[in-house]
């Protein structure tokens, strides 16, 4: 019976389940379902927190008044997504997206908590918005008017505002954009004072100078027309340079003019060839690049470019002879110098006769011939440096005989080669090695000596330590130092026992006694100083004892009645 109760209630409470209503299928809600899934939907979408999802929610329940069913159901929601609104508005205002914040902030409902605060934010905003305007129109004004100092007076207000959009982004907008109108100004004004002494050098660095104005700027309307004037003044120089066959000085100052400012096509020739000039100008003492190789092939395109209609057609073919040289040259090198790099011996002797292909008669010998030098001193480097580590690792071991054998190996190395200076500087360094262990147990005699007060010794033993050695500096500071104690211990009781005359009176005693400590002794310097207190003392005491002469008293003795 009790089976048959339960197996009862199991089957109505399955029939209860099976008959509550399914979840809203929120991809295919729309104005005409029920609100209350409407509502699910909109608080499903909100969880993401994104703009179009709390607008979308707020939108819907902002048309239920307060006899809508729904009514207190949604009053959380409301509040809930109207903070995020808010939250957002900050955002959007703080990144300097007013219209948008403030839209935001529209869409709180009356009845959300902080719909007060959302007006107030919002009027706040538009005010600071307006403030912030109005400054930063003196600020541009202010720069219009190359008022600059001016202009950084009124942008400092812009430091009364709140938002990070007015502190930060507009501050240092406005900022640079002074700074960059002031530097353009300043630009133009140096430009056109060295262009004013009508030097042609000048007037080319004040085209360089006028050509980093910004487009932008202030400055440039004023700029522009002068770029244009002093570059045909320029071009015009130079045209009449090459026609007094001064070929490089005309180069020499078109270089200096930019390809698009020349109109005339003499002009663009000879601004191109100069173009050319420039970019065949590489260095040739050196390892060749392969930026090397692509500017002679872009000068060498260059020059291929001038019509034999220009008048500097002929110019132009003895340069593209020369340069076409130069570029098998270069390509030669550079390939002999990629082989090089792999820095093995087969490919640094392979290198060297792809170098030494070019003649004497090349452009790029001397070039090619350094390379050569170089490559040979690489391929004698690898050849000696085994020598150069044996002795090395020989030397490593610290003792006599292993030093002495370090040296005749690294003497094997020849004088000429790369790495002759390397092992001679070597052989000085274990040599002195050498010596230190040859003479240190002198040296060590020597201190132990005088740690014993026996001085004399010791300088005696550390003078058989020879000139030119190792140790030799070494020890004369110590035997300087223990003759200086000797003299100390010599020269001190007759320094006090003078110092004590001179304290009884007896100066000239003193001076006498301190007399006898030698030039060149330890307490020289002291005895004299104390030999020059004690005569002006005795000067002194002397000056008061002579007596003193009487006015009243003719030479011969006798009263002056007069």
């Amino acid at each position: 019976m009790l089976l048959v109760a339960s197996s009862a209630l199991g089957l109505w409470a399955v029939a209860l389940i099976t008959r509550l209503p399914p979840l809203p299928n929120c991809d295919r809600i729309s104005v005409f379902s029920a609100d209350s899934e409407r509502l699910y939907c909109a608080r499903q979408s909100a969880v993401s927190g994104a703009e179009q999802d709390l607008v979308a929610g707020i939108q819907l329940i902002s048309a239920w008044d307060e006899t809508h069913p729904l009514y207190q159901d949604s009053q959380e929601v409301a509040n809930r997504w109207s903070k995020g609104l808010l939250k957002l508005a900050q955002q959007r205002m703080q990144k300097g997206h007013i219209d948008r914040a403030t839209q935001l902030l529209g869409y709180i409902p009356p009845r959300a908590e902080i719909y007060a605060e959302a007006q107030v934010a919002s009027e706040r905003w538009l005010q600071e918005w307006a403030k912030g305007e109005e400054i930063s129109a003196v600020v541009i004004e202010a720069v219009g008017n190359q008022n600059w100092s001016g202009a950084r007076k009124q942008l400092r207000d812009i430091k009364r505002l709140t938002s990070d959009y007015w502190l930060k982004d507009r501050h240092r907008y406005l900022g640079q954009h002074i700074q960059r109108e002031e530097d353009a100004r300043r630009t133009l004004i140096k430009a056109q004072t060295l262009a004013s002494d009508g030097q042609m050098e000048s007037l080319a660095e004040a085209l360089t100078l006028i050509r980093q104005i910004e487009v932008q700027s202030h400055a440039w309307p004023e700029a522009k027309p002068l770029l244009t004037d002093w570059a045909d003044v320029l071009l015009t120089y130079g045209l009449q340079k090459w026609e007094q066959d001064d070929l490089a000085g005309a180069i020499a100052i078109i270089q200096k003019v930019p390809a698009d400012l020349a109109t005339k096509s003499e002009a663009q020739d000879l601004v191109q060839f100069a173009h050319a000039q420039r970019l065949a100008a590489f260095q040739q003492d050196w390892e060749p690049t392969y930026g090397d190789v692509l500017n002679l092939m872009d000068a060498i395109q260059a020059v291929q470019d001038i019509g034999r209609e220009s008048p500097f057609y002929q110019d132009a073919q003895a340069k593209l002879e020369l340069w076409t040289k130069q570029l098998s040259d270069l390509q030669q090198l550079y390939g002999a110098t990629l082989m090089a790099h792999l820095n093995q011996k087969a490919s640094l002797k392979l290198a060297i006769e792809q170098a030494q292909i070019i003649t004497t008669d090349r452009p790029q010998r001397q070039q090619a011939q350094t390379l050569i030098s170089h490559w040979s001193k690489e391929i004698q480097r690898i050849e000696d440096r085994p020598a150069l580590v044996r002795a090395q690792q020989l030397a490593d071991s610290g003792d006599k005989a292993s030093l002495q054998a370090a040296i005749v190996e690294a003497r094997k190395i020849q004088q000429g080669r790369a790495l002759r200076i390397d092992a001679q500087t070597k052989i000085a360094q274990w040599s002195k090695q050498i010596q230190v262990l040859e003479d240190q147990p002198l040296y060590s005699k020597a201190l132990d000596l005088a740690s014993k007060g026996k001085l004399r010794d010791a300088i005696t033993e550390a003078r058989k330590i020879q000139k030119g050695r190792a140790l030799y500096s070494q020890a004369q500071d110590s035997i300087k130092n223990w003759t200086n104690r000797i003299q100390i211990a010599e020269d001190r009781p007759i320094l006090d026992e003078a110092e004590e005359l001179a304290y009884q009176g007896r100066l000239s005693d003193a001076i006498a006694l301190a007399a006898r400590i030698a030039s060149g002794r330890a307490l020289y310097r002291e005895a004299r100083n104390a030999i020059s207190i004690w005569d002006a003392e005795r000067a002194y005491i002397q000056s008061l004892q002579q007596p003193i002469d009487d006015d009243y008293y003719e030479e011969d003795g006798h009263y002056d009645h007069e």
